[in-house]
């Protein structure tokens, strides 16, 4: 499973020549060039910057480009701000003007989990999660209930729409009365004042000296220990490695709840996954679709097992 979009990304040369001048003039010194990062989910430009007095990873976008790719900039801007170093790199700058908005950011030296999986990387995550399960969130970050709601509960949607509805595999059309139940659960599921990522998969983590970095926050939200778990396990089934229910063993050892514990949240992003990757593509975000669907498999075959 491809962890990002089948496409590149704007070039640095690409955007407007102001807001590259801005860039530069805050890592310092003169540019050198820059190592652009491909993948990922935005419409924005995203790479290591180099200049002759250091360098930084930088996420920016022009003024008038891709409406949602500027809002999740801005969004990020304002969480990383608030972020301690010990679950994110640190934010060196922030630019939002008339030509643009941009991030730079402390570039980290590492790798991608997932290029196979293995036993040191999970462990990594499964200890960058746990930190995250124990840092307050800041009181002005959303609450997970009042932003994750309706996007993630699609069990009615998925009822209504009988094409849907029948095509959903393990045998999940004829529990859709008990699935209807657990996603009224799912808001008191969420409730709680820690940090949640919110998009926690492979190309959102840089693995570096056996610590794992998490990057991308825009999505952010203040709520229940651990609920970025279900929504990242999916995916690490998807792209070869062990099934949900092995690699939850793992971080439990970190001390993740029971799987039960959070099955609203499991059958919740199942949801959103089996009718997300039935809707019709979004020309700039090419692969998301294909993304979606081939973690929806995993996910439905996992909360069928615990249901």
């Amino acid at each position: 499973m491809n962890a990002g979009a089948d496409r590149l990304r704007p070039a640095w040369g690409t955007l407007p020549a102001a807001l590259r001048t801005q860039i530069v003039a805050v890592i310092g010194g003169d540019f050198v060039g820059d190592e652009p990062a491909h993948g990922g989910f935005s419409a924005s430009y995203a790479g290591v910057v180099t200049t002759t007095a250091g360098r930084g990873f930088v996420k920016a976008c022009g003024a008038d480009w891709h409406a949602d790719s500027l809002h999740f900039l801005r969004e990020e801007m304002h969480t990383l701000a608030h972020l301690p170093s010990s679950v994110a790199p640190r934010l060196l700058a922030a630019i939002d003007g008339a030509v643009g908005t941009a991030l730079v950011i402390e570039a980290v030296d590492g790798h991608h989990p997932g290029r196979p999986w293995t036993t040191a990387d999970l462990q990594a995550v499964a200890r960058a999660l746990g930190t995250l399960s124990t840092t307050p969130a800041p009181s002005a970050m959303p609450r997970a209930e009042e932003s994750m709601i309706p996007g993630f509960t699609r069990w009615q949607e998925i009822a209504a729409d009988a094409p849907l509805l029948d095509a959903l595999p393990h045998g999940l059309s004829t529990r859709i009365a008990q699935l209807l139940s657990l996603e009224h659960r799912f808001r008191d599921a969420l409730h709680g004042d820690v940090i949640v990522h919110d998009d926690v998969r492979s190309d959102n983590i840089l693995i570096s000296d056996g610590r794992a970095h998490l990057l991308d926050w825009p999505h952010a939200r203040r709520g229940a220990a651990w609920i970025d778990l279900p929504c990242l396990l999916p995916s690490i089934e998807a792209s070869g490695g062990p099934s949900c229910e092995d690699a939850w063993a793992l971080f439990e050892e970190h001390g993740a709840p029971p799987q039960t514990a959070l099955l609203p949240v499991i059958a919740a992003f199942a949801s959103f996954l089996w009718y997300q990757q039935a809707q019709p593509e979004i020309p700039q975000l090419p692969g998301l679709r294909e993304f979606q669907r081939a973690q929806a498999d995993p996910a439905l075959r996992w909360l069928a097992a615990l249901l």
